[in-house]
């Protein structure tokens, strides 16, 4: 992983572009295809690259054992709600699981049903992306600290899955960018939403494994991560730009405690209205 220092929006902007070159670098020595580039930005340079699943309830859990559990749930769920989602029958969650390559979790059924719950604050092993870097500055500037200490950074995140061909021994752990084109809750259309899954064969089932573990040994020409670092003491600045290019609380989830909370940046926290 290669850490980029800037400074300012300006700064990000070049580096933005600096990146895209390098992926036309990319595309220009494969005759193979080369993944696009997926960004998560973390309001904290010191955080991990963790699920929600990691960071609320810990590692090593099974695919099998979570997939039981928000079966469970998922009645509960539909009662409040009123939205139905498919869970395929025991016996093809048993096919799928014991599929000796990684499967394709994207052509799950239940993928839909797990985005629902990563966006709606259930533990989830999918790691959400974006595929607009400035959607992933908002997301690392409206949750930094509001008052930074000196030296706090941001960090936006920048991620290509393959450039070419993708390998992984059987007992190594494998991220797999799972795709945008899924039935599921607005918000991962508004948001351009992606989400990466990192799996590794245990025995004869899967396990959810850490996306660091991955990323920190990457092979060259797969999982090529970048990581820019801005100051927090930048918040301001960003969320100032980004809202100029529609970018806003609002925009992102269309609720009305979000409304609330654009109003507040946009006319409080910048327009100094109050």
């Amino acid at each position: 992983m290669q850490i980029i220092k800037v400074k300012t929006w300006n700064g990000f902007v070049k580096e933005l572009e600096r990146l895209n070159d390098i992926r036309k670098g990319l595309k220009a020595c494969t005759s193979i295809s080369v993944a696009k580039f997926l960004f998560r930005g973390q309001p904290d340079s010191n955080l991990k690259l963790e699920t929600t699943l990691e960071r609320n309830v810990g590692n090593n859990i099974t695919f099998e054992r979570y997939l039981n559990f928000v079966s469970k749930i998922k009645a509960k769920i539909e009662s409040v709600t009123g939205k139905q989602w498919e869970i395929p029958p025991k016996a093809e969650i048993d096919k799928w699981c014991e599929q000796k390559c990684f499967p394709c979790f994207s052509a799950f059924p239940a993928y839909g049903y797990f985005i629902y719950l990563r966006h709606h604050g259930f533990p989830s092993p999918l790691l959400d992306w974006t595929r607009s870097p400035y959607i992933a500055a908002y997301f690392a500037m409206i949750n930094a600290s509001k008052v930074p200490k000196k030296g706090e950074k941001v960090s936006i995140y920048a991620y290509i899955e393959y450039a070419g061909s993708k390998i992984s021994g059987v007992s190594e752990p494998i991220i797999q960018t799972l795709g945008p084109y899924v039935t599921t809750h607005k918000r991962h259309y508004l948001q351009q939403s992606d989400y990466t899954i990192c799996l590794v064969r245990n025995g004869s089932t899967w396990t959810f494994d850490c996306h660091e573990n991955v990323v920190s040994n990457h092979q060259n020409g797969q999982d090529i991560l970048w990581k820019i670092d801005i100051p927090a003491s930048e918040r301001c600045n960003f969320l100032s730009k980004l809202d100029l290019m529609n970018i806003n609380s609002f925009s992102l989830f269309e609720t009305e405690d979000k409304l609330m909370e654009h109003i507040y940046i946009s006319d409080v926290l910048l327009g100094n209205n109050l």
